[in-house]
């Protein structure tokens, strides 16, 4: 019964994927939260708009320079799902150590207030860790 449920959880587990593992989908790279990186938006953008699943990954940091990864991805199922993690942020509440995610059915354009040929995605329709969420 045993080895028959372990085999089984295995089974699942490998079927699911995971935020690191194979991607069927545009993958926009990775890039530094801290440098604006117009080729990745404009990847997420174009693929977004297109209904194609895409991937993107952001390395940040706090100001200590505790790392702070986020990804966003979109898909025509899930819709987009961005995932923050803050296990690592020694500096933040207790409780705001884990990983946070927001769950989607809507992203804009959010131009930046000096810069209007930037943007960044402002989120909405959104269950999870809260109703809108910003990326990056």
């Amino acid at each position: 019964m045993f080895r028959g449920l372990l085999c089984l959880t295995l089974v699942i587990l490998g079927a699911c994927g995971s935020q690191t593992g194979s991607f069927a989908g545009v993958d926009c790279g990775t890039s530094t939260l801290a440098d604006y990186d117009a080729k990745a938006v404009d990847c997420v953008w174009s693929a977004y708009s297109s209904g194609t699943s895409v991937r993107w990954n952001i390395k940040g940091q706090t100001i200590e320079g505790d790392p702070i990864p986020e990804t966003l991805r979109f898909d025509s199922v899930l819709g987009v799902v961005i995932t923050r993690d803050m296990t690592a942020d020694k500096f933040s509440a207790p409780a705001a150590r884990r990983m946070w995610t927001w769950r989607c059915g809507k992203m804009a354009k959010m131009p930046t207030a000096t810069d209007k040929s930037r943007y960044s995605f402002e989120l909405s329709n959104c269950t999870g860790d809260g109703p809108t969420a910003t990326f990056p």
